[in-house]
């Protein structure tokens, strides 16, 4: 076996072996070396800037693989979500072949991003040979073809409250939007709670009135059953109190009355039913209103923004070395 010298490499020029085999590769530091003696140089492309990916720890049995790797920016604009929202990303393929086209659904590598690169070869890892006759301008229709496939498929999804017209923001979790939504139907339900609080005073107003009325007029009425009447008003009030007191508590947290049924006086039948009516009654409307906008704060649909050709900027085009098993 011979050697000479091209380029600062060792080159094989002639090879002797009884293998049946015709044509054999080896990898000498970025020249490929045929049995045949024909050393085939790396590919480079004029104007293309070229990177590695970091190797793994086995590199005895890799190869670099050439693949193109695109950076670009893609801005996601929506006058309706009110969104402006640009992400920076990177695509890649394998480099394709004599006149195949490159295929942007097979990605050449998952990578984490830029940081895995480096800017020189593992002098311990060979190229992989094959047919490329790219140049420059394919790459540029390389990144064209990306561009449209973007167009067509690609789509920016947030979530969207069509009862509050609500949007998330990009990378937010459904739950997160979710409490957002309650907090607006929270504000939404606020008169209603107001006016439901206001309708169940009256009634125990009125209750109230009725009693007075029924006691001036009543012969055996005596201080007694004047406190036992008022006690019973006020712990009656305090548990509305209670219902309404605080809107989340009672929108989204509503309690059932209390059990009061002992502490009636056999002369009290009467105040016992209506305050119990009243207080089981507004315990029902704060649960309905509760159901209603449970169920509206919880409604939400997937919104798509889609990206046109002028949103997607291409800021740089890499011939990239993908280390591979042989």
């Amino acid at each position: 076996m011979d050697k000479s010298t091209r380029g600062g490499f060792a080159v094989l020029t002639r090879f002797e072996t009884t293998f049946h085999e015709s044509r054999f590769t080896f990898y000498l530091s970025g020249v490929y070396i045929t049995v045949s003696g024909q050393a085939i140089e790396r590919l480079r492309i004029e104007g293309i800037a070229e990177s590695w990916l970091e190797p793994g720890a086995d590199r005895s049995t890799q190869v670099y693989r050439p693949a193109v790797l695109i950076e670009c920016t893609l801005n996601f604009r929506s006058l309706r979500a009110g969104l402006n929202h640009s992400e920076e990303r990177n695509y890649s393929a394998w480099l394709p072949e004599a006149d195949l086209a490159i295929d942007w659904d097979s990605p050449a590598n998952q990578f984490d991003g830029l940081t895995q690169l480096i800017s020189q070869s593992d002098p311990a890892i060979g190229y992989l040979p094959g047919n490329h006759k790219t140049t420059k301008s394919e790459f540029d229709q390389y990144a064209a073809e990306l561009i449209e496939k973007l167009v067509r498929n690609e789509r920016l999804r947030i979530y969207f409250n069509p009862v509050f017209g609500l949007f998330s923001s990009p990378g937010d979790e459904l739950d997160d939007f979710l409490a957002r939504v309650a907090d607006a139907a929270l504000g939404r339900v606020e008169p209603e709670l107001r006016s439901l609080r206001n309708r169940f005073e009256l009634q125990l107003e009125q209750v109230r009135e009725a009693q007075a009325s029924k006691g001036s007029l009543a012969e055996n009425f005596n201080l007694e059953s004047f406190i036992s009447n008022k006690l019973h008003f006020f712990e009656s009030e305090n548990r509305l109190a209670g219902m309404f007191s605080t809107l989340a508590g009672a929108v989204f947290g509503s309690s059932e009355p209390r059990s009061h049924g002992e502490g009636y006086r056999p002369d009290e039948a009467e105040l016992r039913e209506d305050l119990e009516r009243i207080e089981q009654e507004a315990s029902d409307a704060l649960r309905a209103l509760y159901d209603e906008y449970l169920t509206l704060a919880n409604e939400y649909d997937t919104f798509e923004i889609g990206l046109q050709p002028d949103n997607i900027q291409v800021m740089r085009r890499i011939l990239l070395w993908v280390p591979v098993d042989e």
